[in-house]
């Protein structure tokens, strides 16, 4: 019986060739390196996608806030255009419109490199709801007669000032998440902007006590009543002027006058009655010459023409022109509906 040569048994296969696990090693590495910029800033890059997200939440939430400040600024600009309920009713729907804006600001998900600057954008939100209540809460005493100028001014001065403040955190609030886009290599991505008062001046106590003191007329109900006169001119017209400041006028016997009335409240006012009185200093019989508009429409403006006007003539005299306009009924405010010019008429020469 034969026995056959015993040798070593052969060994076996126990994985790849080394050769092909560092290869694989190698094409992983640089996989990482070209798609998460290196495998150790794969968490950054993640980062940098959360936070890209995140500005594209708030840019939402900004450009509604900043529809709603469009609004404010349309109502600022037309009080006397519109009634007392309109005025309620728009200001109450942005209010509202603001809380949500700022219970939203709340839902958004926060990355970590947002998350010192998320309370800038909260304070901005709430400012406004803040700002926004306090202005209409003033605005409509103003226009209910509940407070004084005085007092309305002040909350009115507080609520714009909140705004003011809401202006200056979202500022600030751009600017940091805009550098954060920068470090992350994310520049072209942009923060939305809304400014609420662009100029601060109107939200101290002397601007907003203009702006009271500009509404015209007084309120009963939705209706608000206000004429004023908004032009006077005479032909012949002034051709110089005193250093006293008092005009000159050439000479003629008598001369036309030109008045111009607008209805600066929202209700049509029908028989408005337009006075010219002229006297003159030292002394003499004034004269009085009176017309009525038929009708003035919210806004309009109605021009009247005083004819045959006799005025006294010479260095010596002064002639004191005064034109009124109404008061029309439920008028408060008057103290623009008349206007008042002094002139010498020169001597007749030759």
């Amino acid at each position: 019986m034969r026995t056959g040569t015993v040798g070593p048994t052969p060994a076996k296969r126990r994985g790849p060739a080394p050769i092909l696990i560092i290869a694989l090693v190698i094409v992983a590495l640089v996989f990482c390196w070209i798609f998460g910029r290196g495998c150790g800033s794969n968490q950054d890059a993640r980062e940098n996608e959360k936070l890209r997200d995140y500005t594209s939440d708030v840019n939402k939430l900004i450009t509604r806030s900043g529809a709603v400040g469009t609004q404010f600024d349309g109502l600022r600009n037309s009080v006397k255009e519109l009634s007392r309920d309109d005025i309620s009713r728009k200001l109450d729907q942005m209010v509202q419109a603001s809380k949500e804006i700022a219970g939203d600001s709340g839902k958004v998900l926060v990355p970590n490199k947002a998350k010192e600057l998320q309370p800038l954008l909260g304070l901005t939100f709430d400012q406004r709801v803040g700002g926004i209540d306090k202005y209409r809460a003033a605005l409509l005493d103003v226009l209910d007669k509940k407070a004084s100028e005085d007092a309305a001014a002040a909350t009115m001065s507080q609520g714009l000032m909140d705004l003011v403040v809401s202006d200056r955190a979202l500022q600030l609030f751009r600017a940091g998440l805009e550098g954060k886009l920068k470090q992350g290599k994310l520049g072209f991505e942009k923060v939305a902007d809304s400014v609420y008062v662009p100029k601060t001046d109107d939200a101290l106590s002397v601007g907003v006590l203009e702006f009271i003191g500009g509404l015209s007329g007084t309120e009963t109900g939705n209706e608000l009543h206000g004429v004023a006169v908004v032009g006077l001119s005479t032909s012949p017209a002034r051709v110089d002027r005193t250093e006293s400041g008092t005009s000159i006028l050439p000479f003629s016997k008598t001369f036309t006058v030109k008045v111009a009335v607008q209805n600066q409240g929202n209700q049509t006012e029908d028989d408005v009655p337009v006075v010219v009185t002229l006297t003159t200093q030292p002394e003499g019989t004034p004269q009085k010459k009176t017309q009525k508009i038929t009708r003035l429409k919210p806004g309009e403006t109605a021009t009247l023409v005083f004819e045959d006007i006799a005025p006294v003539n010479g260095s010596d005299k002064v002639n004191i022109l005064n034109v009124k306009a109404g008061p029309v009924p439920n008028e408060k405010k008057v103290d623009n509906n008349e206007m008042e010019l002094k002139f010498i008429m020169r001597p007749e020469t030759g």
